[in-house]
């Protein structure tokens, strides 16, 4: 298969190996942001999961080397005091069974390699559409975790067949992720259509964990399928309908909208700026960043009205922080004695928001005695805070590079 053949190419690159965090797949911004915003969004469902059941038994569909473990074992609990040293919400104790499955042989021997010698965790290669010989006569997951554009290998019709066979494996309160690659992305501006009716695929890329000058080489492509919000409602209903069991959609949300891995490539669209090397070295220690060149000069398309609103509004909002960001340190630089900018009462809630928190954390972090509060504290914070803006301005159309929704089980 033409998959097999990129993740195979990727997986013997090397750089797919942990840790990293300038570039490769592990980079800061993986890390940093987007598993973040992946565990914020699904904290509270686990957390009810845990006070129900205790024990969590979690099947990941798609699970490459093993990544939904680590991340999933990162998830803190809500409402946890300063004081208390301990924070996981899930601890291998706390796994009652931990299965992933992936259809690369190589990917499956490096989360083998990594997680394998753990009691409570398994991994399988096998096609997650045959999940008949997946789950075998497995007692029903509460957990069903597939991240990162899994389903995007999928057509509707095999995502139709694939969560309707979830819903009647699962139990009552059971919980479903599921995640494609937004219709809408910038970083693939040149495919968007408004047509509905044109099943829209791309052929993808994996280039992105190379240099500038390996990326010419001939890389391996293989065909995924972009969806819009309208779409994944759709898929929804008819996976209930097959299934006949009720599929709630509890969260619907566009994860990496301008930080996606190919805004740096190019690959898709000319006018993508490289936004995830900048937030990577944001999220560096003992590295300052030219904060000019996180500053968006986003390049509508003709025809798109309200996606070139919606991303005209979050690059607004991107560039005011930013610039705030700048003037704050510009500020310091003069001893701190003026008046701070101000924070404009008309710019949206949320902006005031993270630009007050800028503030208190620049003010802050100059009276530390520490070394470099620039790069190891102010930098990495405005990333923070350009993280909450998007999550915070995110309007689940499709915009992001993943889609993501999270499915609960009614039985």
């Amino acid at each position: 298969m033409v998959e097999k053949s990129a993740y195979d190419e990727a997986a013997t690159s090397g750089l797919y190996e942990k840790p990293t965090s300038l570039q490769g797949k592990y980079d800061n911004v993986r890390r940093f942001w987007e598993d973040e915003v992946i565990c914020s969004f699904l904290g509270p469902y686990l957390e009810r999961l845990v006070a129900r059941w205790h024990k969590l038994r979690i099947l990941d569909i798609g699970c490459g080397s093993g990544d939904g473990y680590e991340m999933l074992l990162s998830v803190t609990r809500r409402n946890v005091g300063f004081s208390q040293p301990d924070c996981k919400l899930l601890t291998p104790q706390l796994l009652d069974s931990y299965k992933g499955i992936d259809l690369n042989q190589n990917l499956i021997a490096q989360a083998d390699a990594i997680y394998g010698g753990l009691g409570n965790v398994s991994f399988q290669v096998a096609d997650f559409n045959d999940f008949a010989s997946v789950v075998g006569k497995d007692p029903p997951y509460d957990l069903y975790f597939a991240t990162y554009g899994t389903f995007s290998h999928n057509s509707a019709e095999q995502t139709i067949n694939l969560l309707s066979r979830i819903a009647r494996h699962g139990r009552d309160g059971s919980i479903i992720v599921c995640d494609w690659l937004g219709r809408y992305c910038y970083e693939w501006q040149t495919l968007w259509t408004d047509d509905l009716g044109q099943v829209k695929t791309i052929d993808y890329v994996i280039s992105y964990i190379y240099s500038q000058e390996d990326r010419k080489a001939d890389l391996s492509s293989f065909p995924l399928h972009l969806l819009c919000k309208q779409e994944v409602l759709a898929i929804l209903e008819e996976s209930s309908k097959a299934a006949g069991v009720e599929i709630e959609l509890r969260e619907l949300f566009d994860r990496s909208i301008f930080v996606g891995r190919h805004t740096d490539t190019k690959q898709y669209n000319p006018h993508c700026q490289p936004l995830r090397q900048t937030l990577n070295y944001l999220l560096e220690p003992n590295i300052r960043t030219d904060l000019a060149t996180l500053l968006i000069n986003y390049v509508p398309k003709e025809g798109f009205s309200e996606l070139n609103g919606f991303y005209g509004r979050l690059a607004q909002g991107w560039n005011s922080l930013v610039t705030y960001a700048m003037e704050l340190l510009d500020d310091l630089d003069r001893g701190g004695k003026g008046t701070p900018p101000p924070v404009a009462e008309a710019q949206p809630q949320v902006l005031r928001q993270v630009m007050q928190d800028m503030e208190r954390i620049a003010k802050t972090a100059a009276d530390l005695k520490v070394v470099g509060p620039r790069a190891s504290i102010i930098e990495p914070q405005l990333a923070y805070r350009l993280r909450q803006l998007e999550m915070d301005m995110q309007e689940a159309r499709g915009c992001g590079h993943g889609l993501v929704a999270i499915l609960e089980l009614h039985k």
